[in-house]
């Protein structure tokens, strides 16, 4: 927000030095082809520019609050029309009260008057060559921050890939699924090789899904039941999976196995801490451009609960707020017994 002229010492010099050669020729202009005596052209041209110069500085304001990528051409048009001639009123009143104090009495003062239309004509081109330079700075802050925004996000994915290498599949979960397909291999053969097949499937989804690409609503549900079909073996009638999914959803697309740790979450905070059976409901609406899905399960208030690091949680907010520019994606709440969560995909 800090004025970029003023953030740097070079840009200040700039700066500085680019007024003092339109003093200098506003002087000289002044003295040879107005014929004002030496000392009366360089206090004109000195006051009035160094005050248009600072009054330059709070222009950045104006444009730093009227982008084009957030305001339509027409406001940002409107917006400097309105400032541009305030900004000029404001510059000839301060000037016209200084030459009026110093000059009252003197010839110049009716050459003063009867400049008055140029002056304002000269301000308003000083105001639309400080925005085209202030625009041209704020495109170039914008690309360094969108490419080290891209750097981060390249990171998060390198990252988010050797992770996936190693630990997509969690290894409790992998060491318990193989132990149940262990059994049934001896008391449900048939029910075993499903098994294996099912967790063939969702190995091959986990390593294969690429966290920075996006797929529909449906692949990710596809592998949310092959996920619940080998943890439904071990929690048998324990487990309740419910997905209530509005036609709506169809085809709409969201971040490549965001789904996935959320189920996981709900189990591990709600079937593992409970006795009980745990019912676990997914529903998916789509509500102004946004896809919406809430996750709720059931626990049990009076068990102990586990103290997880939050790990889940919070890469996925990240994931979120590097794609989406946003950290409003994701939202959790209690009620009673219930533990909501709420992702919102904007598409």
């Amino acid at each position: 927000m800090f004025n970029p002229i003023l953030k740097s010492r070079v840009a200040t010099l700039i700066y500085s030095l680019s007024w003092l050669l339109i003093i200098s020729g506003q002087w000289f202009l002044l003295l040879y082809f107005y014929e004002i005596p030496g000392f009366v052209a360089l206090y004109d041209s000195f006051m009035f520019n160094a005050l248009f110069a600072a009054l330059g500085l709070s222009i950045w304001y104006v444009v730093k609050f009227n982008e084009f990528e957030s305001s339509s051409a027409y406001k940002v048009a409107f917006v400097h029309f309105i400032s541009s001639l305030i900004i000029s009123g404001i510059w000839l009143t301060v000037g016209y009260f200084f030459v009026e104090q110093f000059y009252n009495d003197t010839a110049y003062l009716p050459f003063f008057s009867q400049s008055l239309t140029w002056r304002f004509v000269t301000g308003n081109f000083y105001y639309l060559l400080l925005i085209l330079i202030y625009y041209l700075i704020l495109y170039n802050e914008n690309l360094k921050q969108k490419i080290k925004d891209e750097a981060n996000l390249k990171s998060l994915i390198w990252q988010a890939e050797v992770k996936a290498l190693k630990n997509q599949i969690n290894p409790h979960f992998l060491f318990n699924s193989l132990n149940s397909i262990s059994s049934l291999t001896i008391s449900s053969p048939e029910k075993a090789r499903e098994m294996i097949v099912k967790l063939s499937d969702l190995m091959r989804f986990s390593l294969k899904a690429n966290p920075n690409h996006k797929t529909n609503i449906e692949a990710e549900l596809q592998n949310i039941e092959r996920y619940l079909a080998i943890e439904k073996v071990r929690f048998g009638d324990k487990l309740n999976y419910v997905a209530e999914v509005n036609t709506e959803c169809k085809n709409k697309l969201l971040p490549s196995m965001i789904l996935q740790p959320l189920i996981e979450n709900a189990i591990k905070h709600g079937i593992y801490e409970s006795t009980s059976e745990i019912r676990i409901h997914l529903k998916c609406s789509f509500v102004t451009n946004h896809l919406i899905i809430q996750i709720t399960n059931n626990f049990d208030t009076e068990s102990v609960k586990s103290t997880g690091t939050g790990i889940g949680l919070t890469n996925i907010r990240q994931r979120l707020n590097l794609l989406y520019k946003r950290n409003d994606l994701l939202e959790t709440s209690v009620e009673e017994n219930l533990f909501i969560v709420k992702l919102i995909i904007p598409q």
